[in-house]
């Protein structure tokens, strides 16, 4: 049971790959400041996110319900991917084909 979990986890690995691959998104070049204010902003919000009482100090409480509400989401998102990869399993041997794969993006693309 655990063996087959794997595979289909590495199948599913290697089908995102695949995914983002397609993304051909070209970097830019940035500076320290810039580096530092984007993620400054990014860590700001988050800590709001997280301090649900707004008094500036992050507590156990709110610490363990924020890593709840992450753990529940990360549970939804492998649930997720899950349904998808016995979608695209479409002769259900538990793998991913290279086939299976790019038959299903094909009627992704016919869809939009």
């Amino acid at each position: 049971m655990i063996l087959k979990n794997m595979k289909i986890f590495i199948n599913i690995l290697i089908f995102s790959i695949l995914i983002s691959s397609n993304a051909n998104a070209e970097f830019k070049s940035i500076t320290k400041k810039e580096y530092l204010d984007r993620n400054l902003k990014a860590l700001e919000k988050r800590f709001d996110l997280i301090d649900t009482n707004k008094d500036q100090k992050i507590d156990a409480k709110e610490n363990e319900a924020w890593r709840q509400k992450i753990i529940n989401a990360r549970k939804a998102q492998a649930k997720k991917r899950a349904e998808l990869a016995k979608k695209i399993d479409t002769n259900k041997d538990g793998k991913l084909s290279k086939e299976e794969i790019e038959n299903f993006k094909k009627s992704q693309k016919t869809k939009k």
